[in-house]
């Protein structure tokens, strides 16, 4: 609230009245002098011949009442003057008194309004001070942020380097290569879906089990419903399961492919034609599990599916005809395996180094009477010097096969030629099957 300043009373003061009395006081004295000399004036003394005793005696009466009345008059006035000296003398000192405070609390007015100009002027200084601090922070402040969104898009485009890269590596069967490239990424952003997922799905092909379920279940944090991260656990939990082979845990590999066969499920239905970062598809993936459990009806349903989303891809025939032959159903089988040839040799034209398809074509060229031709398209793949999990699971096709009601000329051979490779040392690792 702004301080006004102090408003002169305007009703009478003491020091007021005190000059008006003097002055009345004066107007007095001078009222009765004027009386005294008009009375003064009307004395007349009429002497003459004739007066007699009593007669000046009267006079001289009169003359002293006179001479009385103007030693009371001139007594008045010398008192009055007394009076009016004092009030003057008094009135002046009052005045002066009076003229020096009202001098005084102009002074402290002007006083009080200069030390509020003065904090008005310092508080002013102030408040551009911390405007002035405040506009430096934001402006600190932005550059901060805009820095940081500038760091974190060269790290945004960065991680999608290193995924283009990761996913070409995979394509190409160069894991240690997509590994490093996916370390770098989860550097950059720890959190990043893509990056956990293709970890945890290469880290699966490595059977370090429990390293991938940590990664995948890192992806589905941010989103419980991303799909590719569901498939790939239930494919990390259904290969853990595939590892036991100890009888005393049969119960622990039985629970573990319970819950793989429910994320498989799950993504599936989120997404029919969901495949893994090989490009292929989960029903496949499903339709392993199937055939491990002993259920063939299932497994070809889930790989009939698997060839409705890759038509292309000599993996799900190459199951379907597994699974035909070993229920005993030779011409189904051939079917499918003269199939698994064309679509083989085309995929083959395109990439000569994928050995998963060269197995495919093996074992079609064994089943179709071929056995010296399935050995020499066996051993170009062993040349190529595929994972150990890859070669641990070709080696697994060919002893379902060797379950089949039909022998199969050449399929002991193969599977000698595979044990042998193994022996040696081949790399680690595992894919699907």
């Amino acid at each position: 609230m702004t301080d006004q300043p102090e408003r002169i009373n305007p009703r009478l003061t003491r020091q007021d009245a005190y000059i008006l009395v003097t002055i009345v006081a004066v107007m007095l004295a001078a009222l009765a002098l004027f009386v005294a000399l008009r009375i003064d004036r009307r004395v007349e003394l009429d002497v003459s011949d004739d007066l007699t005793t009593e007669d000046a005696e009267s006079i001289l009466a009169r003359a002293n009442e006179v001479a009385g009345f103007a030693d009371s008059i001139l007594s008045f006035l010398e008192g009055a003057s007394v009076v009016v000296g004092a009030g003057l003398a008094v009135g002046a000192w009052m005045l002066r008194t009076s003229i020096q405070s009202q001098v005084e609390k102009v002074n402290e007015f002007v006083e009080q309004t200069r030390q509020q100009f003065a904090e008005r002027e310092k508080a002013l200084d102030q408040l551009e001070a911390d405007l002035m601090a405040r506009t430096e922070d934001m402006v600190t402040q932005t550059q901060e942020r805009i820095a940081a969104v500038q760091q974190q898009g060269r790290d945004a485009l960065r991680v999608l380097s290193l995924l283009v890269l990761a996913e070409q590596q995979i394509r190409a069967h160069n894991f240690d290569s997509a590994i490093r490239a996916l370390q770098d990424a989860r550097e950059l952003d720890p959190d990043n879906q893509a990056t956990c997922y293709l970890l945890g799905y290469l880290y699966t092909s490595r059977k370090q089990f429990d390293d991938a379920i940590e990664h995948l279940e890192q992806a589905l944090k941010a989103d419980a419903n991303f799909a590719p991260a569901i498939a790939a656990l239930g494919l990390a939990l259904r290969r853990k399961g595939d590892a036991i082979s100890d009888p005393d845990r049969l119960v622990e590999r039985d629970q573990l492919w319970a819950q793989a066969e429910n994320k498989l499920l799950e993504a599936l239905n989120l997404d029919w034609s969901l495949t893994d970062a090989e490009g292929e598809s989960y029903y496949g993936t499903l339709g392993g599990l199937y055939r491990r459990q002993g259920r063939d009806d299932a497994a070809i349903r889930a790989y009939e599916r698997a060839r409705q989303v890759t038509p292309n891809s000599s993996y799900p025939i190459t199951n379907l005809a597994s699974l035909y032959k070993h229920q005993g159903d030779d011409e189904q089988a051939a079917f499918f395996f003269e199939r698994v040839l064309r679509t083989a040799e085309l995929q083959l034209d395109d990439d000569p180094r994928d050995y998963w398809t060269r197995a495919d074509y093996a074992q079609a060229r064994l089943i179709l009477g071929q056995p010296d031709d399935a050995l020499d398209e066996l051993r170009l793949m062993l040349e190529q010097a595929p994972e150990r999990g890859v070669l641990e699971t070709v080696r697994s096709g060919l002893r379902f096969l060797a379950e089949s009601p039909t022998p199969i000329d050449g399929l002991d051979a193969m599977i000698d030629l595979l044990n042998a490779a193994l022996d040696q040392g081949a790399g680690q690792g595992a894919n699907d099957g």
